[in-house]
């Protein structure tokens, strides 16, 4: 294939994005090179006619394409993909500018004030104060850019003798980069809590000393970033005491509209993580608070972003609803918003989790049917379909089923390359734990205090509740 970098970059692009790129390259501005341009057609050609044609472009036939009759030259070829890669390259950042009104205003105020164009420059500023004032929320790039704006007036005005409140402007720079130094600051501070939560490291993120005692400073309870962030740290090192954690509430729900949709449906995702923590350390009330959560940002609308959803948070958001009895709702979600998962796992991931409902609903008939439309090819809709699968054949009294499926579970996990060892062994695990659900005697006090304790010492990735829960029966089945 010819130039694999620049193809791989080039099939990136849209059908707009390559009729805009065109426009780009017709430039004199940004290019003069004609060869380039025939490249580019010959290539977006073949873009537009599919993989087969993509496929077709080795060198030799884009050589005779551009220059036929002529002596391959291999490093002129390779010299006009270099060049046609650095104007992709460059066309990708101009169309970021132009998304990017805030960043190019504060180009243009600097650029202004090395003219003598004091009109053209009030105009300028006033139109990036504007922007500034009608942005979406008070974000860390909102504060960067106040910090950029209030920088070039200090360093324009430094540079004249007995400027008007010269010392206000240099302050105004001061706060605004701390606010954004401290809110990034905060930010990635909270991102090595979260990773400590699950993961164990050596490293930490560094903090000077003083610096949670100046965080106190009044000058900073106005910015919602910041309050929040040091909401969420003291939730978190300070676990024991869920005050903190209603006072994170209270403050998202105050500062919504002062939030841009990406921060608050971070600051979210941050309070779901507090909530998984309870729910792990057994506190099982957590899942309505989490739902709680879940229920708000589906109201504001924040859980699509560039017109998807997530996988990983369309599961979590199921089975924390199901934790909280919401079986409606659940399956509402589910029609509504498995049309925003990635196309390639849509309907398996709609089949596999309305089966997870009519669980929950005790409906196992159901299960079974839906069950029946899940693709086995994706290894983790596999074990999650064939555990339900278990657990309904075992609450259906179907234990020949049972028993044969747990035979196949076991050559699955032995003969499966993509499972870790460490899954492997807590599906064992699990296995084992139904097979002595469904031998057990009623009468075996010890045997049933034996069994329960192995179970408490599971992985909250299996289903501990569950098994739990089949012990209890077992119990009142003796009673």
């Amino acid at each position: 294939m010819f130039s694999h970098k620049l193809l791989s970059l080039l099939r990136t692009f849209s059908k707009y994005d390559l009729n805009r790129f065109r426009k780009f390259l017709l430039s004199p501005y940004f290019n003069d090179l004609e060869d380039v341009v025939r490249l580019f057609e010959l290539i977006n050609d073949a873009l537009r006619q599919g993989d087969a044609e993509i496929e077709a472009l080795d060198k030799p036939a884009v050589w005779n394409a551009l220059y036929a009759g002529r002596r391959f030259d291999d490093a002129h070829l390779r010299r006009l993909a270099s060049d046609l890669i650095r104007l992709a390259q460059r066309f990708l950042v101009e169309e970021l500018r132009q998304e990017d009104t805030l960043r190019e205003s504060l180009d243009l105020q600097k650029a202004l004030e090395n003219h003598d164009l004091e009109k053209h420059l009030a105009s300028a500023e006033r139109q990036l104060d504007k922007y500034l004032n009608q942005s979406e929320g008070k974000s860390t790039d909102y504060y960067y850019y106040r910090f950029r704006q209030h920088w070039n007036i200090f360093n324009r005005a430094s540079k004249m003798v007995a400027t008007a409140g010269y010392t206000e402007k240099l302050v105004d720079a001061d706060y605004y980069l701390e606010c954004f130094y401290l809110a990034q600051k905060l930010k990635l501070y909270i991102a090595w809590l979260l990773y400590r939560g699950f993961r164990v490291t050596e490293r930490e993120v560094p903090v000077v000393p003083g610096f949670w005692e100046y965080l106190q400073d009044e000058r900073f309870d106005t910015v919602p970033l910041i309050r929040i962030y040091r909401r969420v740290i003291q939730s978190f090192t300070e676990s024991d005491n869920e005050t903190h954690f209603d006072d994170l509430l209270d403050d998202l729900d105050q500062s919504t509209g002062e939030l841009t949709r990406a921060d608050l449906r971070e600051c979210f995702y941050m309070a779901q993580n507090y909530c998984a923590l309870k729910i792990n350390q057994g506190k099982t009330d957590y899942y309505y608070r989490y739902f709680g959560i879940i229920k708000k940002m589906v109201d504001l609308k924040l859980l699509i972003e560039d017109g998807q959803l997530p996988e990983a948070v369309f599961k979590n958001f199921i089975t924390v609803s199901l934790g909280a009895g919401e079986y409606a709702w659940t399956e509402t979600f589910i029609q509504t918003y498995a049309d925003y998962l990635p196309a390639r796992i849509r309907e398996n991931a709609r089949m596999f989790n309305l089966a997870y409902v009519y669980f929950y609903r005790e409906d196992y008939e159901k299960v079974i049917e839906y069950l029946r439309d899940v693709e086995y090819s994706d290894v983790v809709y596999a074990l999650g379909a064939k555990s339900i699968l278990l657990r309904t054949y075992y609450e259906l009294g179907e234990y020949l089923a049972l028993e044969s499926l747990m035979d196949s579970f076991r050559i699955f996990l032995r003969r499966n390359k993509v499972i870790s060892k460490n899954l492997k062994r807590e599906y064992k695990n699990f296995l084992i734990l139904v097979k002595k659900l469904t031998t057990i005697s009623p009468s075996d006090k010890k045997a049933i205090a034996d069994l329960r304790q192995r179970i408490s010492e599971t992985s909250y990735s299996m289903p501990k509740n569950w098994l739990l829960k089949k012990i209890a029966e077992i119990e009142r089945a003796e009673r």
